[in-house]
């Protein structure tokens, strides 16, 4: 699952899901992040947002598109292939089928550290229908940090969330 992998390098977090999705995690730390949006689903409703629709404007102009949500299942350690591993030892994370937080990332090429205003929308005949605008400010990621002061390093991203009774925040 492609997007689950996407997802964990695009937040310049230090580990990804393997591209199966049902592999571990083997990305490393120094992962680059990208410009665009984290998008979380509260779990109680996670299974009635499949997809989100993101418009997002800026001095730059506006930039559009679909974001597919993947349910978060379960965790658990997979164990190192090496047998000079400590018995204890973790070497990534597989993610398990089941309930959990709906999540999804969204590039968007242009953003910058400027405010800008978001539409959230979910498709006509949706299970739960959402729709909200809010102005959101981005925040500076750093490759080897979660956040930085402004640089040429620093790259801008947001984290949106969808809450149980489908309000959409800005988030951390």
């Amino acid at each position: 699952m492609l997007p689950i992998w996407l997802a964990a390098m695009a937040l310049g977090g230090c580990v990804g899901s393997g591209p199966d999705g049902a592999g571990p995690d083997t990305a490393g730390a120094g992962a680059a992040p990208l410009r665009g949006f984290g998008v979380d689903v509260d779990q109680a409703i996670a299974p009635r947002v499949p997809v989100v629709h993101l418009r997002t404007c800026g001095s730059w102009g506006c930039h559009e598109q679909d974001v597919t949500l993947v349910i978060a299942g379960p965790t658990s350690a997979v164990p190192c292939p090496s047998a000079s591993a400590a018995a204890d030892t973790a070497c990534g994370v597989a993610h398990l089928p089941g309930p959990g937080p709906g999540f999804g990332y969204a590039p968007v090429p242009e953003l910058t550290l400027e405010q800008v205003t978001v539409t959230v929308t979910t498709p006509a005949g949706a299970p739960l229908r959402v729709r909200a605008d809010l102005a959101v400010r981005p925040f500076a990621v750093c490759p080897e940090s979660a956040s930085c002061p402004p640089s040429s390093a620093a790259v801008p991203q947001a984290r949106l969330r969808i809450t149980a009774d489908g309000t959409v925040i800005q988030s951390r």
